[in-house]
Parts: C-alpha cells; sequence; structure tokens
C-alpha cells in the first residue's frame, strides 16, 4: 500500500476535524458519544463534517464518516468530488491513548469511501506517523 505524507491542505482538514471533535464529544450522554468526528473535503475546498451516533441498539449506530460525505452530497456535490476524508477519535478511560488522534476507517466505511471516489485520500495513522492513502488501497480486495 503507497502511502503519502499529509499536504498543507491535509494538515488542516486534521485540524479542523480535532477541533470539530472537541466541541461535539458529550461525555455525559452514552458514557461517552459523538466520540468519532469525520471531515472531508472536496476538490474546491469545502470541508464538511459528521459525527459518530451512538444508539441504545448497537446496529442503529453509525460512524462519522457517512454523514460527512452524506452532507457533502446533500449540498450538491457529485459523488467524486469528495478528494480527502479524516475521522478523529476522542479518548476514552477504557482507549490506549490520551489524547485525539487519527483513526483508520472502518470496514464498512472503507467500502462507503472506495464506492463514493476510490481516488479519495484518507488520512490514516501508519506506525508513528499520519499519512494519507488512497481509498481504493485500504481495501486489498473488493472482488465485486
Amino acid at each position: 500500500m503507497e502511502t503519502a505524507p499529509l499536504s498543507d491542505r491535509d494538515d488542516a482538514l486534521l485540524e479542523h476535524a480535532t477541533d470539530l471533535n472537541r466541541e461535539t464529544f458529550d461525555p455525559e450522554f452514552f458514557d461517552g458519544a459523538h466520540i468519532v468526528a469525520a471531515s472531508v473535503r472536496t476538490a474546491n475546498g469545502d470541508c464538511y463534517d459528521g459525527v459518530s451516533l451512538p444508539a441504545s441498539i448497537g446496529r442503529a449506530s453509525t460512524c462519522a464518516e457517512p454523514g460527512a460525505v452524506s452532507a457533502a452530497i446533500a449540498d450538491g456535490h457529485a459523488h467524486d468530488d469528495i478528494e480527502a476524508c479524516v475521522a478523529v477519535a476522542y479518548p476514552l478511560p477504557a482507549h490506549d491513548a490520551d489524547e485525539q488522534r487519527p483513526i483508520p476507517p472502518c470496514g464498512v466505511c472503507r467500502e462507503l469511501l472506495a464506492d463514493y471516489n476510490p481516488d479519495m485520500r484518507v488520512v490514516v495513522p501508519v506506525e508513528d506517523e499520519v499519512r494519507t492513502v488512497r481509498a481504493d488501497d485500504l481495501l486489498p480486495v473488493r472482488p465485486w
């Protein structure tokens, strides 16, 4: 899997999502709701946001990335206008981290991002640094 360093625009998107994560985390709701915030950037530089939504029935819970993609589409952007995505997690006592950090998308979100734009750059942690990777490269085998 080929990765690339973050561009200045990627750094700005990561900072934007980190601020969103800090602002939307709710420690009182569901013992810590909206743990993940995601932001996508379109080709013209617009940013769209989503937050994870926990629910009492786990299947009804949603990740942050679909919300961010949906917001961009709802505002009139085509699927292939979405050029970058980042998700940031808020640290909880049960986590092994003590500060906000970018996280890779889950398997379902990897499928979604690759469906909407396989060339979308996704910000992910790689060993001790943060880099970008093509959404399609997060799915080594897509048999369909």
